[in-house]
This record gives structure tokens, C-alpha cells and sequence, in this order.
């Protein structure tokens, strides 16, 4: 009996990649959790506490995995929660349009001899690709409860509820459901020397390196060992083979295939064709984006309009008469707040096109046909998964590279996703696409990523030769995720957490930053200047936002950028989210005034080149020390330098390429 017998119901969650596993457990709990339509979204363990009805439950949502033999870090961590960890009672989540690998894992779980429950969700998917299952015959042999889910439907969660709160009446499984004929004796010899499940003795027999401590404290078990080895040398791939003899035997009696249904649909095979499917990904992606942000246009008029209708300056004149407190409180908190709500809108938008990427499962195929020119310019596949978490936050996607066990692999791709432009960023390009070049939105949104990958090209190129010298790369397989239009109650939730987070992250930061740009605005190297520098900006130069401003401003002059812009985007080095509220602060405008301000400052040209140049000029304080943790302060300060260097000279670049074209034009 678990330790969790004292009224509190323990249970992992375990499930191979891309099974809907978080999305299954965020739809149990409640609880938001970060998920995506490809692999290694959770590479740590997460636990969950919650209630059904009276039963208190602890889950712990384990990484997504294979086998109980892990050959990656957060497949590790699954693997010793399962095989050494102290729970009630396991549930396997498989993907129902995978159903070898699904029962893979299933027996190896079975094989320890807890409770355990079988998910098999996305069936919907299933369904469509001709695939059933024989629920009840697999009931019936492997003697455990199974069930159909749609986790983003909800559809099988009332069941999946009740079984859960009721896993320690259930028998456990059939745990003899693998044959492994030659090695049985050595197995109960095991598990009676020692006391543990079936399951623990077969890993141990197989040289699994989490329990390599049960063999080195036991003089007894290494005599079992070594005489196993006598009758079968290779017990490892014996016990591989026995176990996918057996899940080919299952599947043949618990699937039904419809004949002709192929495991790719007309849509896979034109997305993934080699020759035209990187262009058809590119094209359903500027669609997306185009009509993503052309719907938000009159909401954005909208919110403006209301913001503008407030008579702030006017309450604010009859009620306030120190000049300082009242500039303070226009010009600084009133036009930060504005800022923030004003471009709400656009942060939906970006948030909404991210998710688009994560759930439909387009960003795979997008890359797929890229693999092998990826694999040639050093990104390792794996490190393509981190690259592309890296559009949410790159912080949590540096810190989720730990997972990778190539050295190698991990310092190369932790030093890469800097160069992805985050959500941050992304509202920052919105804005001045919206300003400059509103009709070519959708392309906008492509340009950065364009952008980003030949920054990691060249990151790689340079990189390469030394990070050979601390590994070598592991080559990682990963299954094609199913290709969905994800407009469902579970996408639409994701989409609001994700503005949820950033308007509460940004409007914290926004709001303590506030009253220390606006001081910078007001002071300078001779002390204090008043409000008036904020409408003079011969004063506004001497202030020490001025001076600031003063050290990007020479570099983005020449190309027709502002110095107010230059001055808002070293802010960026603390918090990109800030420098839109520092912008606005600088020109002394809402967020409406603000896209009017932006689109008086900067040519066509000039926008390109500043949203170039921002997609990577620097990454954030947050980013930096996340990166250091990984790769060390020597290559964090080294690629740092040079990501403003490769900023500038593909902004420089952009900036006299589309002068050139507009010119011909």
C-alpha cells in the first residue's frame, strides 16, 4: 500500500509523446498546462492537487515517453518515478492512432503489478484513419479498465474521473503478458531474492541504468546476472525482441485496420511532399496570421476609441496641482496603463497564432522537409522541439534543454533560441507592423522566423567546431504528430492563458518600470529638468533617457530609425515588454497615438529593417541568465555580442534591400 493511504489518492500519469497527456490531465484538474502538438512539452514532473467530490487526488504528470529504459533525460525522470516511485496506482495514456507504441509501454507498465488504467485518447483521430479497437477483448485479457477519450472534447473524462478516484479497488493487471521464455527463471529468481515487482527484475536483467544500485548492494543478484548472460548474451535486445513479439500479437487481435487506410492523409502527403510542402506549410501559416490580425483591426479601433473618450488630462488638471505628480501620473502610469490595454488585442493575436502552431501540428511539417538542410547547418533534431517552444518565452525553452543528453546538443541549442523571437518581441513587430505596413500583416508574421533561422545558421556555423570539442550529437526520433484545425474549448483556453499571463507578466513589469522611466525622463546628468522635457525634446535629449537613447541612436540613425525607438529598445535589454510603454512615455501618446507616431517615424524600409533588428538584437535580462546557467558566462556574453552584431548588419541589409526594390518599383 502506497504512503498516500491516508486519504489522498496518488497517481501518475504517464503516456508516450504527442498522446494529449497534458491535455488530458488540464482537462481532469482544471489546472492550465503548457501543451503542444509535438514532443517534449513536459520535461519535468508536475503535481497536481485537486479534489473529485470528497477524494483528494495527487498527479503527477510524468515527461512523455517511450520505455521504461530511457535514453533521454526527461524520459528518465518518467521512467524512475514509474519503476522506484511510491504512488496508488498508474494511467497509461496512448495515442489511440499509435496503438504499437501505446501498448509498449502498457506492458512494461503491467509488469510492475499496480493498478492501472488505459487511456487511449485521440479515437476521433482514429476513428477517421480507419483505426478501432476492441475495447472489451482488451479488458478481458490484460485485465484492466480501458478508455476511449477526445481529451480536448471532453469526451471519456467523466469515466476516466471515476475509475481514477477508485484505482486502489482495482486488481492489478495481467503482468505475465510477455513471455520471456528463457529468462522466466531468472526473473522470479530475482523478484523472490529481492522482493520486487516483475517488472523491476526484467529491467534489472536488461541492465536498465536506474537500477544499477539494486545490483552493486547485492551480491546474489549479480550471480542471477551473470548466469542469465551465460544463457542469453544480449539480454537487453532479447527482452526488446519478446516485448515487440507480444505487442505485434496484441495488436493483431485488439486493432482493426480498414484496409487502404494509410497512416497519412492527402493533407500529410502535400505537406510533406519535399519539393512543394515547405511552401504550402508557409502560405497556410501567412493565411492564418493574415486573417488573425485583419479581424482584429476594428477591435483594436474599438478599444482605442474608448481610450481616447477618457478625459484623463482634464480630471487629472482639476484635481492635481503639483506639475511633477500630475505628469507623473499622465505621462507616465496613465499612457503605461493605456499602452498595456490598447494592445491587448495584438497580444491575443500573437498568443493566438503560437497555439495555432503548437496544436495544429503545421510546425513539424513545416520543418520536416527541412530536416536534412537543418541536420547539415549543425541544429540538432531535437534541438529543433526547443527552438520552436522558444516563440513562447525562450527562458522556460533554455531551461527545458537540461532534458538533452548530448552536451553538445544542449550548449548548441541553448545558445540558438535567443535568436527566436519570443511573445515579447512579437507584439513589439504587431505594433510596428500595424503602423507602417498594416496590409502585409500575414507576412510580417513570417519574416521574423525567416529571420530567426538564419541567425541559428549562422550561430551553428560558428559554433559548431568548438562545441565538438564537449560531444557528440544523439540522434532522437520522434513520431509526425496529426495534423488538426485545434478550434476547440481546450485551444481557446490555451489561447486566453497565454494573453492571460503576458498582459499580468507585462503589466507588473510595465508598472515598476513606469515610475523609473518616467524619473529618467524628468532628471538628467544636471539633476532635475521637470515635465517640460517631455514635450521639448531638445530638454527630453539631456534627460537621462536622452542620454540613454543617445547610445543605440547613432547605430539605427542611418537607417531611418528614431532615437526615441533606439532609447525604448535598450529598455528591451531588461524586459521587452517595456518598450512599448517606454516608447509611449518618449513620444508623450496613447497606444493609438502611438501606432499614428510610429507610422509618422518610420518609411517602409525602416520598419523592415527595425522589425529585422529587433527579432534579435538582444534577449532579455531573464534570457541571459538562464543562458549562462547552461553554457557559462564566457559563450552567453560572446553570443550576445554577437546577436546585435548579426542584428545590425541584416537590419543595415533589409533597410538599403528594400529601398532598392522600392526604388525599381
Amino acid at each position: 500500500m502506497s504512503k498516500s493511504s491516508d486519504g489522498v489518492i496518488k497517481v501518475i500519469i504517464i503516456g508516450t509523446p504527442n498522446s494529449g497527456k497534458s491535455t488530458l490531465i488540464s482537462r481532469l484538474s482544471g489546472v492550465f498546462m503548457r501543451t503542444a502538438n509535438y514532443p517534449g512539452t513536459t520535461v519535468t514532473i508536475n503535481e497536481i492537487n485537486y479534489k473529485i467530490g470528497n477524494t483528494r487526488l495527487i498527479v503527477l504528470d510524468l515527461p512523455g515517453t517511450y520505455s521504461l529504459r530511457p535514453s533521454m533525460v526527461d524520459e528518465e525522470v518518467a521512467a524512475k518515478e514509474v519503476l522506484l516511485g511510491d504512488y496508488d496506482g498508474v494511467v497509461v495514456v496512448g495515442s489511440a492512432i499509435s496503438p504499437e507504441q501505446t501498448f509498449y509501454l502498457l506492458i512494461q507498465v503491467l509488469e510492475l503489478g499496480k493498478p492501472t488504467i488505459l487511456v487511449l485518447n485521440m479515437t476521433d483521430i482514429a476513428r477517421r484513419r480507419g483505426i478501432h479497437y476492441r475495447v472489451n477483448r482488451i479488458m478481458e485479457v490484460l485485465g484492466i479498465p480501458v478508455i476511449e477519450t477526445v481529451a480536448v472534447s471532453n469526451t471519456g473524462l467523466r469515466e476516466l474521473r471515476d475509475r481514477i478516484v477508485k484505482i486502489r479497488e482495482l486488481r492489478p493487471g495481467n503482468a505475465r503478458i510477455v513471455n520471456y521464455d528463457r529468462l522466466e527463471k531468472y526473473i522470479n529468481s530475482i523478484v523472490n531474492a529481492i522482493g520486487v515487482p516483475r517488472g523491476v527484475a526484467v529491467e534489472i536483467l536488461a541492465g536498465n541504468p536506474l537500477l544499477s544500485d539494486f545490483v552493486d548492494m547485492n551480491e546474489k543478484l549479480k550471480i542471477i546476472i551473470n548466469e542469465a548472460r551465460k544463457e542469453v548474451p544480449n539480454i537487453n535486445e532479447y527482452i526488446v525482441l519478446a516485448r515487440w513479439k507480444t505487442v505485434k500479437e496484441l495488436v493483431n487481435e485488439f486493432v482493426e485496420k480498414q484496409p487502404g487506410q494509410g497512416t497519412l492523409s492527402r493533407l500529410d502527403n502535400a505537406f510533406l511532399n519535399p519539393r512543394y510542402g515547405f511552401i504550402l506549410s508557409i502560405l497556410l501559416l501567412f493565411a492564418v496570421a493574415e486573417v488573425i490580425f485583419l479581424a482584429l483591426e476594428p477591435l483594436v479601433n474599438i478599444i482605442s476609441n474608448i481610450v481616447d473618450a477618457i478625459p484623463m488630462e482634464q480630471f487629472l488638471s482639476n484635481y492635481v496641482t503639483n506639475d511633477l505628480l500630475r505628469s507623473l501620473m499622465l505621462d507616465g502610469i496613465w499612457n503605461g496603463a493605456t499602452v498595456l490595454i490598447e494592445f491587448i488585442p495584438y497580444v491575443f493575436g500573437v498568443a493566438f497564432l503560437i497555439a495555432f502552431i503548437e496544436d495544429s501540428g503545421l510546425i513539424v511539417r513545416i520543418t520536416f522537409p527541412l530536416e536534412r538542410w537543418l541536420r547539415r547547418v549543425g541544429i540538432p533534431s531535437r534541438g529543433l522541439i526547443y527552438l520552436i517552444a522558444g516563440s513562447g518565452c525562450n527562458v522556460p525553452a533554455i531551461a527545458a534543454t537540461r532534458a538533452m543528453p548530448s552536451t553538445r546538443d544542449r550548449v548548441l541549442t541553448a545558445l540558438m533560441i535567443p535568436y527566436i523571437p519570443c511573445t515579447a518581441r512579437f507584439v513589439i513587430i504587431a505594433l510596428i507592423a500595424a503602423a507602417v505596413i498594416p496590409q502585409l500583416m500575414g507576412l510580417i508574421v513570417i519574416i521574423p522566423y525567416v529571420v530567426a533561422f538564419i541567425g541559428v545558421t549562422i550561430v551553428s556555423s560558428l559554433s559548431r567546431v568548438r562545441i565538438r570539442l564537449i560531444g557528440k550529437p544523439i540522434s532522437y526520433v520522434y513520431e509526425l504528430p496529426p495534423l488538426t484545425i485545434p478550434l476547440h474549448r481546450a485551444f481557446i483556453k490555451k489561447v486566453w492563458y497565454y494573453t492571460y499571463e503576458f498582459i499580468v507578466r507585462a503589466g507588473l513589469l510595465i508598472f515598476t518600470f513606469i515610475v523609473i522611466v518616467w524619473l529618467l525622463s524628468v532628471s538628467g546628468p544636471r539633476g532635475l529638468i521637470g515635465p517640460a522635457a517631455l514635450t521639448n525634446p531638445d530638454l527630453l535629449r539631456d534627460t537621462w533617457l536622452g542620454v540613454v537613447g543617445g547610445v543605440m541612436g547613432p547605430l539605427l540613425a542611418p537607417i531611418g530609425v528614431p532615437w526615441q525607438i533606439s532609447a525604448s529598445l535598450v529598455y528591451g535589454y531588461v524586459f521587452k515588454e517595456v518598450v512599448l510603454s517606454t516608447l509611449a512615455l518618449l513620444y508623450g501618446v496613447s497606444e493609438h497615438g502611438l501606432i499614428n507616431a510610429i507610422a509618422a517615424s518610420l518609411s517602409v524600409p525602416s520598419a523592415l529593417a527595425l522589425i529585422v533588428f529587433i527579432t534579435f538584437y538582444s534577449p532579455c535580462i531573464a534570457t541571459l541568465m538562464t543562458e549562462r546557467r547552461i553554457v557559462g558566462i564566457k559563450l552567453t556574453i560572446i553570443n550576445t555580442i554577437l546577436q546585435f552584431l548579426l542584428a545590425l548588419v541584416m537590419a543595415y541589409s533589409t533597410y538599403y534591400l528594400a529601398s532598392l526594390l522600392l526604388t525599381l518599383g
